[in-house]
């Protein structure tokens, strides 16, 4: 039994050291992990330049906060909002500061948007519900942003959402 054991880990050492060094790797970092706080960080070892958003992938430029009556309810970067008459959901919002190179992401807000359906839980079968979806995009030539929004049909509804110009 012995010679059998030592006969495959002969034959399978490379694998058998790997796991035993990513077995060591994973419970260091643990460690570490669970016994490192911030005041065993050393002064200085985090620069400005790391905090430096030229070396960061991106940061918010601008965001806002909106009801589905167009009424901008908190943001930065200066938003304007005006609801698309001829199209149910649509906004267009401008900002003060640039965002022309920038890209948007909106989603859904259920705290300041009306239920669109109902749906059933655990001892109560009728729960309102904020389904739906947004899509926002940045105007290339202006500091403008386009955000449409829609119900779980994907019909165009005017629903409160959430907007963050990322650059």
């Amino acid at each position: 039994m012995t010679r059998r054991i030592v006969e495959y880990l002969r034959q399978h050492a490379i694998g058998a050291a790997a796991f035993v060094c990513s077995f060591l790797a994973l419970a260091g970092s643990s460690y570490a992990a669970f016994t490192i706080n911030g005041s065993q960080i050393r002064s200085h070892t985090i620069n400005p330049d790391k905090l430096n958003p030229k070396f960061i992938n991106g940061n918010v430029r601008a965001w806002a906060i909106v009801a589905p009556n167009a009424r901008v309810i908190a943001g930065a970067g200066g938003p304007k909002v005006s609801a698309q008459l001829a199209d149910p959901g649509g906004h267009g919002i401008r900002w003060r500061v640039g965002v022309a190179r920038c890209s948007t992401e909106a989603t859904i807000d259920p705290a300041i948007s009306p239920p669109t359906e109902r749906v059933a839980i655990a001892g109560n079968p009728s729960v309102p519900f904020t389904a739906g979806y947004a899509t926002g995009t940045t105007s290339r030539a202006h500091n403008e942003t386009a955000v449409q929004t829609f119900d779980e049909q994907g019909q165009p509804t005017p629903l409160g959402f959430d907007v963050a110009v990322i650059c």
